[in-house]
């Protein structure tokens, strides 16, 4: 049961544990989020970097299946981190990028890492903006979020979030929290998701991360 637990598959844009748990209300798993934005020499973004920290109850069984791993916990947790990643790949990490209400594609780039933070695993990577924006005309935003809402994703109250690279002047962040619908709320607390699972429920409990230069 536990190796079932902790198959690290993703279905219609979730980790799929939900064979091993009761039907109950979405979402089933947490992650804590960090993320920065990333600027080109010009000022405009280029990447965005995230942190998850998963949830005690997953990153648990996630490191003792990680255990059985023949060279250990370090190389099981690499091997499941790129399992995670391969699974996340065609849900864009779950990241949806906007630039003045368009979507606009994404690619990962650079090194995944990942390492045990007081009994919980965290993942790093980054994931690159692959269209230009001009952020002194052009409203820009992010969002991390399981479309599904199979997992909760927040940055923590209260958070900054942060640039790395040449900043332009009078540039800021701001983090718009979710205001989901009584309808929305009602859903996520139907244990049919389970069965069914709604990939569009996810985005109404999710976070935009906005930037904006001007």
């Amino acid at each position: 049961m536990m190796r079932e637990l902790v198959t690290l598959v993703i279905a219609v844009g979730c980790l799929v544990m939900a064979a091993a748990l009761p039907a109950s209300a979405h979402p089933h798993m947490w992650v804590d989020l960090q993320s920065r934005v990333v600027l080109h020499d010009d000022g405009s973004p280029s990447a965005i970097q995230q942190e998850w920290l998963f949830d005690d109850f997953f990153s648990t069984a996630l490191i003792e299946e990680a255990g059985l791993h023949p060279d250990g916990v370090e190389a099981g947790l690499r091997q499941k981190i790129v399992e995670i990643m391969a699974n996340l790949q065609p849900y864009d990490y779950f990241t949806l990028i906007k630039r003045d209400g368009g979507t606009l594609p994404l690619s990962l780039v650079g090194d995944v890492s990942a390492a045990i933070v007081e009994n919980r695993v965290q993942m790093e990577f980054t994931v690159a903006i692959d269209d230009h924006v001009d952020l002194a005309v052009q409203n820009f935003s992010y969002a991390i979020f399981d479309p599904t809402y199979y997992i909760e994703m927040f940055h923590p109250e209260g958070d900054t979030i942060a640039f790395e690279g040449n900043v332009p002047k009078d540039c800021g962040t701001w983090i718009e929290q979710p205001n989901p619908s009584s309808d929305a709320i009602a859903l996520s607390q139907s244990a049919s998701l389970d069965a069914k699972p709604d990939d569009t429920i996810g985005r109404l409990f999710a976070e935009t991360v906005h930037v904006k230069c001007r």
